[in-house]
């Protein structure tokens, strides 16, 4: 019983690290949703996101294919990061449960 003991808190602190890993990369994309508007042939992005009960948009000036691309892939891998966020603070309840406060 021990050694299933010592593996669960292996994984939860696996699971404690995942999730401060998962937290700094949300934290350095940029956030919001990523909008292109073509004014008179010229790009210009924004940034449009929540700021407690209104909505915002940050001028992002005018942009060209790549920067565009790099906001696209940016709002992408944030996406991606939330999911593995919510799947690992999902273990980490699952093994505190089965832990059942064991894990001191």
């Amino acid at each position: 019983m021990k050694i299933l003991i010592s593996t669960l808190k292996e994984e939860l602190a696996t699971s404690k690290r995942l999730e401060t890993k998962y937290k700094k990369q949300l934290n350095r994309l940029p956030q919001g949703s990523f909008v292109v508007r073509t004014i008179r042939s010229k790009r210009y992005g924004y940034l449009t996101y929540r700021d407690g009960e209104r909505v915002r948009q940050k001028y992002l000036g005018p942009l060209d294919d790549e920067k565009i691309s790099f906001y696209k892939t940016a709002i992408k891998n944030k996406k991606e990061y939330k999911k593995k966020l919510k799947t690992v603070k999902g273990q980490i309840k699952i093994l505190k449960k089965a832990l059942r406060g064991k894990t001191k």
